[in-house]
C-alpha cells in the first residue's frame, strides 16, 4: 500500500450508480406517461344499472379548419369501442328505456395540423381534448362528466382515434 502514499482515495459507494439510474428513468417515465381520463360522477351516482348507451353525434368546439367530417369518425370510434367491450349500444333514434346512458360528446380542443389529419406522422406534438357528458335521458339527470386528452407525435387522426378510445374505455370500466 506504500505505493498509494500522497495520493488521493476516491471512494464509491455503491448503490450511487443506480439511484442516478433511477433518477433518469423516473424523468423519462414522466415524459412518456399517458394522459388518463378524468371522471366526475355526480354524488351517489353509479352507472353499474345502464345496459345500453346512446352515443350523440359528436359536437366540435375548436372552430378547426378539418380536411374531414372528424365529428362523425369520433362517434363511430365511440360506438366501436364501447361495442369491443361487450357493450350495448343503442341506434340514435331509440325510445328511452330505463336502463339507456346518453354519451354526449363534444371536442373541445385540438392542436395539430387540423387540414391534414390523414398524413402521415407530423413533426410537432398533436393534441386532443374530447368532454363526455353523462345523462339518464329518461330522468334527463346529469350523472356526471368525462374528460380525455391525448397528446403525441403521431398522426392526427390517430390522436383523435385514441382519445375517444380513451374516453370509451373509462366509461366501460365505470360499467363494470
Amino acid at each position: 500500500m506504500d505505493h498509494l502514499k500522497g495520493k488521493k482515495r476516491i471512494s464509491l459507494k455503491q448503490g450511487g450508480g443506480a439511484v442516478g439510474v433511477a433518477v433518469v428513468l423516473l424523468a423519462l417515465a414522466a415524459c412518456i406517461t399517458p394522459l388518463h381520463p378524468v371522471v366526475t360522477l355526480e354524488p351517489g351516482v353509479s352507472l353499474k344499472g345502464y345496459r345500453v348507451f346512446l352515443v350523440a353525434p359528436v359536437t366540435d368546439a375548436t372552430g378547426a379548419p378539418f380536411d374531414l367530417q372528424v365529428t362523425d369518425s369520433l362517434r363511430r370510434e365511440i360506438v366501436d369501442r364501447l361495442q369491443s367491450h361487450g357493450l350495448q349500444v343503442a341506434p340514435k333514434d331509440v325510445d328511452t328505456t330505463d336502463d339507456l346512458l346518453l354519451i354526449t360528446t363534444t371536442l373541445v380542443f385540438f392542436r395539430g395540423r387540423s387540414n391534414q389529419v390523414e398524413l402521415p406522422r407530423p413533426s410537432v406534438d398533436v393534441e386532443c381534448r374530447l368532454r363526455s357528458e353523462l345523462r339518464d335521458p329518461r330522468t334527463g339527470r346529469r350523472l356526471g362528466e368525462i374528460v380525455a386528452s391525448d397528446l403525441g407525435a403521431r398522426r392526427p387522426l390517430t390522436v383523435l382515434n385514441e382519445c375517444a378510445h380513451d374516453l370509451a374505455d373509462a366509461i366501460y370500466r365505470l360499467q363494470r
